[in-house]
């Protein structure tokens, strides 16, 4: 029996179910999970697929010996599209399950747990788990040079050990120099550094700090094998623009290694734990010694994501890096919403609020100044509950 002959209509139906299946899986993903800038890789199949059904339909108006060749690599093109295809749900699946954003067997369920055993059983000495802790006079210094910024608004909470700190900025400049000390504070005890930016180029602030060890008389030379920074603003915000390349190279002509990062939260994260194995790459040392790990601006890519997944991220790190040991991590955050500065306020060990005026409201009104966080309601939200309860009441009246 002679095997069915290719028809138009066959590859017109397999690519439509194709494009339904991803509609359905796309609009889940967004919508459900809130990870809308996932979409934006749905892009690409659609394109392949319209180019597919074009060729499909095009061979009908193809003589016969023309129309079969044109169906089989159609076909070819529909199988290729099916497999790239494959791939996204499985780096869709893997961002959403483990928070990272790259596709490798070792994130299967069975080899998983296969590593993680023999991991467990090893009885070699690891760099990641044998941790130098952060000395008393370092912590002392960060204390002092976060209270001498601003003390009135410098919380240190004494029930925590001083591991992480949330830091609300009134602009970029101003966090460059507070985060230029406490980098200088851990060079100077030959420990190192790891800063990431959402918000712009690293260049900027690896110039400003090249500068701040200079105005000091520290040689830069001596401490750029202990500084690695990520790049997340290029992948999401720099899109064309043909300075960007520019500048890549002229941080790679400071000497200082630059890990991009891949869109997503889940890409931040993927480059952040690539950052750690240049660092372990870098000191070329068994024992881990105290790391500065610098986030800032993470909050700009809520415009892109989502910001549940910006308190997914830091729901993970916070508490990951305190118990990694070690490190000490800064979010520094220039414009966020009042309950999502809250929420990151709350995993901190210390905090400090530079700016002149409060957080951005949720749904408008005034927000109190973040230096005293009420524990009673807002005013505005007392006389809301008021007229509510007022109209309640001549409610009740009416009724018969």
């Amino acid at each position: 029996m002679p095997p069915p002959a290719l028809t138009p209509w066959a590859l017109l139906t397999a690519t439509a179910g194709l494009i339904a299946f991803h509609i359905g899986l796309f609009t889940l993903v967004g919508r459900e999970r809130k990870s809308p800038y996932i979409i934006n890789s749905v892009f690409p199949i659609f394109l392949i697929c319209l180019v597919v059904a074009a060729l499909a339909l095009l061979s009908v108006l193809l003589p016969s010996w023309l129309e079969q060749l044109l169906l089989k690599g159609s076909a070819g093109l529909l199988v290729l599209t099916f497999l790239f295809s494959a791939i996204r749900v499985y780096r869709i699946a893997v961002r959403s399950v483990y928070f990272v954003d790259s596709i490798s067997l070792k994130h299967l369920p069975l080899v998983r747990d296969w590593r993680r055993r023999k991991s467990l059983k090893s009885s070699r000495r690891n760099y990641a788990h044998n941790t130098i802790p952060i000395p008393d006079d370092l912590k002392a210094d960060i204390v002092e040079i976060l209270s001498a910024a601003n003390a009135e608004t410098f919380e240190d909470r004494k029930e925590l050990d001083p591991k992480a700190l949330a830091l609300a900025v009134q602009h970029q400049g101003q966090g460059n120099k507070l985060l230029a000390q406490l980098a200088e504070a851990f060079l100077r005890k030959d420990f190192s550094v790891q800063y990431l930016t959402a918000s712009r180029h690293p260049i900027e602030f690896v110039g400003f700090l090249k500068r701040h060890l200079e105005d000091r008389n520290l040689t830069w030379s001596n401490y750029t094998r202990r500084i690695v920074v990520i790049d997340a603003y290029s992948p999401h915000f720099a899109f064309l623009d043909s300075i960007y390349p520019k500048k890549d190279r002229e941080l790679e002509s400071l000497d200082v290694e630059c890990v991009v990062s891949r869109m997503t939260y889940a890409g931040m994260h993927t480059a952040s734990s690539h950052a750690f194995n240049v660092i372990q790459k870098q000191v070329a040392e068994k024992d881990r010694r105290p790391t500065l790990v610098i986030y800032e601006d993470a909050y700009a890519l809520t415009d892109l994501e989502s910001p549940e997944q910006y308190r997914i991220f830091v729901r993970h790190v916070m508490p990951s890096e305190r118990m990694w040991d070690g490190m000490f991590t800064v979010f520094l955050e220039s414009a966020m919403l009042d309950a999502d500065w809250r929420m990151l306020q709350g995993y901190a060990s210390m905090r400090l609020d530079l700016r002149q005026r409060s957080v951005i409201p949720d749904k408008g009104g005034a927000s109190p100044p973040d230096k005293a966080i009420p524990d009673h309601p807002r005013p505005e939200v007392v006389a809301m509950a008021a007229s509510a309860a007022e109209l309640n009441g001549l409610v009740k009246d009416v009724k018969p």
